[in-house]
């Protein structure tokens, strides 16, 4: 559930962000509309690491990797619900927060697509942690969870 969650959140990235006043702008173009090319690299990195703890989770079977990635997927949607608040203050009034936007722009279903793939991150990875076979590797506490 976890990598469809990432699917949906990459798939976000191409949909429509913003829209009117001219031709819409989808997630990647939007960094470039708002002079915010800089922090493109952070946004890819964020969901490199969730695809690599994701990965490692399924591969180890490992419960701290699971917890990790549950942790970084809320902390990355609760950047996103932010940036997506400053957008919608950015959009359709006089004194935008951002500037660069085409006036007459208005927020597109482009961000709440990426709401619904970091969601689906985070219950993926909160059910592969309470269904993970260890916490941790090599400790005594952390034998197998399932001790009947």
């Amino acid at each position: 559930m976890a990598f469809v969650g990432l699917a949906v959140a990459l798939l976000s990235l191409v949909l429509p962000w913003v829209s009117g006043g001219g031709p819409s702008i989808t997630g990647l173009g939007l960094t470039d509309a708002l002079g915010l090319r800089a922090f493109t690299p952070v946004n890819f990195l964020g969901l490199v690491v969730m695809a690599f703890l994701a990965s490692v989770t399924l591969v180890a079977r490992l419960g701290i990797f699971a917890i990790l990635n549950a942790i970084t997927a809320a902390l990355v949607l609760v950047a996103h619900l932010v940036f997506v608040w400053v957008l919608y203050n950015s959009t359709g009034t006089l004194k935008p927060i951002l500037s660069g936007l085409p006036a007459e722009t208005s927020v597109s279903y482009g961000p709440y697509v990426a709401v619904i793939g970091f969601v689906l991150v985070i219950v993926g990875s909160v059910v592969a942690a309470r269904s993970a076979e260890y916490l941790m590797p090599d400790r005594a506490e952390a034998r197998l969870l399932d001790r009947g």
